[in-house]
């Protein structure tokens, strides 16, 4: 169990630019404090759990039903349930950030966006820094919107469940088969409780960062909604406008490496500041002269 997370790694690592720095942090606290924690130390401390659940009795079933009672549900299973299932929206996230960037990257590809080189080398424009707006925005939003509902309701579910995070030493059980009222006592329970808080204090802090993340998407949007009503209330001789000649200057501005920005205060043209544009340029050059 939590042997080989190869697949979802490599889904998490290609989502994470399309996150926040919080949500990132999220990531983190989820694979190192939560995730090996349990592949790792928490699993053994309920590897005995049933075998070492002793009844003062011996009835036949009378133990089994005690333990059944005592726990609905092992502690280690819920904790790798909640693990799950918190983690599962931004699994689905990314899926559709994964999906949405394959199309776009085919509706470019048959509109002929990339650029062609020298020797017959084609290669795909430097893709843009990626930006949270629009329906990326929501949907990052309503992924975290479902972590904080499931995080929250896993963690009153465990107090409901077991009055609380403590484990006793000592639960009382009675009712059929068993006899009359009988002590069962726990196998390290002082451990188990120890367990028990840590995964809750972790599913806090990771309810805490959901709310900030929360918090700072809504700043965010509101943000952008003021920029678009900026743009509404500028004059049309002022507003940021790109036409399809502009477009076409651009494109081939960005295959032949010039800059079409103008010339500065000194005279002189200013260079492209993305070092993608400086590396197609290398390229460009580079099979020009035979290297």
């Amino acid at each position: 169990m939590f042997t080989d997370w190869s697949f979802l790694e490599h889904l998490l690592e290609e989502g994470q630019e399309y996150s926040t720095a919080i949500g990132r942090i999220w990531l983190t606290v989820l694979f190192l404090f939560r995730m090996l924690v349990l592949g790792t130390a928490a699993e053994s401390a309920w590897d005995d759990e049933q075998a070492d659940f002793v009844c003062n009795t011996k009835q036949p079933g009378c133990t089994a039903v005690c333990y059944d009672r005592a726990f609905p549900i092992s502690h280690f299973r819920y904790f790798v349930l909640q693990v799950i299932f918190v983690s599962t929206p931004t699994i689905f996230y990314f899926g559709y950030v994964a999906i949405k960037g394959g199309k776009d990257t085919k509706t470019k590809e048959s509109r002929g966006e990339g650029h062609r080189f020298g020797n017959g080398l084609t290669s795909k424009a430097c893709p843009e820094a990626p930006k949270l707006k629009g329906a990326l925005l929501r949907a990052y939003a309503f992924s975290i919107f479902l972590k904080v509902l499931i995080e929250a309701g896993f963690i009153v579910g465990l107090w409901f469940l077991y009055d609380g995070f403590f484990m006793a030493a000592r639960y009382e059980c009675n009712g059929f088969p068993c006899p009359h009222t009988v002590d069962c006592f726990v196998s390290r329970p002082t451990e188990k409780t120890i367990f028990t808080i840590y995964t809750q204090v972790i599913a806090g802090i990771s309810l805490l960062l959901n709310f900030i993340e929360l918090i700072h998407l809504l700043m965010l949007a509101i943000s952008y909604r003021l920029e678009d009503r900026h743009q509404d209330y500028l004059p049309r001789s002022e507003r940021v406008q790109t036409t399809p000649a502009i477009q076409m200057e651009e494109s081939r501005a960005y295959s032949s490496g010039r800059d079409i920005s103008g010339p500065t205060q000194g005279g002189e043209a200013e260079s492209p500041s993305n070092p993608c544009e400086n590396n197609l340029q290398f390229v460009h050059g580079a099979l020009h002269l035979g290297i």
